[in-house]
């Protein structure tokens, strides 16, 4: 099930968070995420009452940029940011989306070029380890 996270959240969000960015500079801290759950759009998808990962956007006036997707190891590859994407996608109107990524994850770039991202620039020296792209996709209007 994906919802909109709440407060009561905020710790099991911050574990997410510890795990999966490890040892990255631009992980958030857990007063970040706090920040982010009331005044920005982070969404929560559960499996059995536990929360196994989050996508947070951040509200821009004419887009949304996607900040940060992370899954929990254990439930890993099993589909759940493809829902998580789906989810923003729908709830998420009226705006075009910007993100930025690690050059070397292709994984993540593959699943958003399938939601119709593209990439726009190369962004040097973004990460300390490599370059980012900085990737872009239209609202659709019918």
């Amino acid at each position: 099930m994906i919802t909109k996270a709440n407060l009561k959240d905020l710790s099991a969000l911050y574990n997410i968070e510890r795990e999966v960015f490890s040892n990255d500079p631009f992980s958030m801290s857990k007063s970040s995420i706090q920040y982010h759950i009331i005044k920005n759009e982070l969404y929560k998808i559960e499996l059995d009452g536990v929360i196994a990962g989050y996508i947070l956007w951040l509200k821009r006036k004419k887009y949304y940029r996607l900040y940060s997707l992370a899954i929990g190891n254990d439930f890993q590859n099993r589909g759940f940011a493809k829902k998580l994407l789906e989810y923003s996608f729908e709830n998420l109107i009226d705006r075009d989306f910007s993100l930025e990524v690690k050059v070397l994850n292709e994984t993540a770039i593959n699943l958003y070029k399938k939601f119709g991202f593209e990439i726009k620039k190369v962004l040097k020296d973004y990460y300390e380890e490599c370059d980012g792209y900085l990737m872009y996709k239209k609202e659709f209007k019918a």
